[in-house]
């Protein structure tokens, strides 16, 4: 029962740590949101990775995602915009408060 429990434990951490892992935390809602910061920000897939989940998340509010800062450091965040796109107009979408029947 020992062996197999060893054995589970170095699967798991050999299946956790390898790579860069993916950015899945998010804090926001429809006007933005944050990214915690991780010291992995200098490898360019963790970059495209907090990059798509900005994406990810204002794409649920028909939005673009503009990431506005990163301040290094343990404990701070990516932060992002969500805007709309340029010349999008809700009203003729159909998608206002107004439009709704």
């Amino acid at each position: 029962m020992h062996i197999r429990s060893v054995a589970i434990a170095a699967l798991a951490l050999s299946v956790l740590s390898s790579g860069a892992q993916s950015v899945t935390v998010v804090f926001g809602n429809h006007e933005g949101g944050l990214i915690p910061w991780s010291p992995e920000v200098r490898s360019q897939e963790f970059r495209l990775d907090v990059a798509q989940t900005a994406i990810a998340h204002c794409a649920a509010y028909n939005r673009m995602a503009h990431l506005t800062g990163v301040v290094p450091g343990y404990g701070n965040y990516f932060s992002f915009t969500c805007r709309f796109p340029p010349n999008y107009d809700p009203v003729k979408e159909g998608n206002s408060f107004w439009s709704r029947r």
